[in-house]
């Protein structure tokens, strides 16, 4: 449940499943009480429903998706630098509780029970506690809750482990200097402090380090990983950066050489760590699995759009949750159309040649086809922050080095 398991093959099993265990082994020994209900609660209720959705799968020819990610509010207060939320051309709208209450609802009648909540900060919210509220009211979701960490209070703390079905993920993009040149002075002092906090409470937490050719080696030190794995933490994901400004900024962006090492450096890490485990996202998605894009996922951005993953905040005009139910939009929209049969024609492909390809990454390192999409239907879609589009038109590093 605190993974993306999408279409895996052998390989995913054979070096994923020891770490995964490992957590899964130390969650049941001591995770909080809320936590083992919540977990049970939503675990059960997966079982009681899958048939009826399998043979409603069969039925329609269309699988629904794993996973919902929202991004609710790009008006983030935390000021974080090469923070892509601030390329917004609308940065004051925002979903409302009630819009997301709706929301929550909707992908669990499609049988979504995981959903990642990642922007921007939550704890900046003036209706933060409403926004908590809102979460424990679904009892029936596991909610990845991503922040920096800063503003969370004791109260806050002791609501999120009482709900049991959430789960904070803290962006630390290194250890002190690093942290707090990035996100201000004394934030890595706040967030030390806030980890030993979820671990005195036996909350499940973990951590996302957003990787740049500036910290790539830090986040993936051996000094790094057994400080979160010191402090209690489950899991550490690392998330690939994206240019906010590709013209100053391409010297950031790992080309598909160090994207390569990440991988095979995230497995050295989780041999190395006994209490947590390390992921990739990118490389699991590249290397074990598939891109999730529009397949797996469905994500919504703060004014409603949906769009085909976190990272492509583009989608068709017509695609918005405020106008449209969520499910009609998953099925029908013509850019996840596109995307999903390109999945079926790699799949059918395979079935003839015997061959096990897969649809890579459609931002990073397979971007033919949004490219390609984007420039033919101009007129139908909305870009909600043009330096992603322009990332896939340019080739980003890969072309460039190529």
């Amino acid at each position: 449940m605190l993974f993306r398991n999408y279409s895996a093959d052998i390989r995913f099993f054979r070096l994923m499943l020891p770490p995964l265990l490992r957590v899964a082994l130390r969650a049941f020994l001591y995770m909080a009480w809320p936590t083992r209900l919540a977990l049970l609660r939503i675990n059960l209720r997966r079982w009681l429903v899958w048939l009826p959705f399998k043979i409603r799968e069969w039925r329609d020819g269309l699988a629904m998706p794993v996973t919902l990610q929202v991004v609710d509010d790009v008006s983030c207060k935390a000021a974080c630098s090469n923070c892509f939320f601030t390329t917004f051309q609308d940065r004051k709208q925002r979903l409302s509780i009630e819009e997301m209450d709706g929301l929550l609802d909707q992908a669990l009648a499609m049988n979504i029970t995981n959903v990642y909540l990642v922007g921007a900060d939550p704890f900046y919210r003036d209706d933060i506690d409403e926004f908590l509220a809102l979460l424990s009211r679904h009892p029936y979701q596991l909610f990845m809750l991503f922040t920096e960490g800063k503003r969370i209070t004791e109260a806050q703390l002791d609501r999120i482990r009482a709900a049991g079905n959430i789960i904070p993920t803290l962006n630390i993009d290194g250890l002190e200097e690093a942290s707090d040149r990035r996100k201000g002075d004394g934030t890595f002092e706040v967030v030390d402090t806030l980890l030993e906090r979820m671990s005195q409470r036996h909350m499940i937490f973990g951590a996302t380090a957003m990787v740049s050719t500036a910290n790539v080696e830090e986040v993936t030190s051996e000094p790094f990983v057994r400080y979160l794995d010191g402090h209690g933490a489950y899991f550490l994901a690392y998330i690939p950066y994206t240019p906010v400004d590709l013209r100053l900024e391409r010297e950031l962006v790992l080309d598909g050489t160090d994207r390569d090492a990440l991988f095979d450096r995230a497995a050295e890490l989780n041999r190395a760590v006994r209490r947590m485990v390390v992921f990739d996202m990118l490389g699991i998605e590249q290397q074990l699995t598939s891109c999730p894009a529009a397949v797996y996922t469905v994500t919504v951005y703060h004014d409603g759009t949906v769009t085909p993953c976190l990272a492509v905040p583009a989608g068709s005009k017509g695609a918005n949750i405020r106008q449209r139910p969520l499910r009609s939009i998953f099925v029908e929209d013509p850019l996840y159309r596109t995307i999903r049969e390109r999945h079926a024609e790699v799949r059918r492909s395979n079935r003839a040649t015997g061959r096990r390809d897969k649809v890579h990454c459609l931002f990073y390192t397979d971007r033919d086809l949004l490219r390609c999409y984007f420039e033919e239907h101009a007129d139908e879609v909305k870009v909600l922050a043009p330096h992603a589009v322009e990332f896939l038109a340019d080739g980003g590093v890969d072309e460039e080095a190529g």
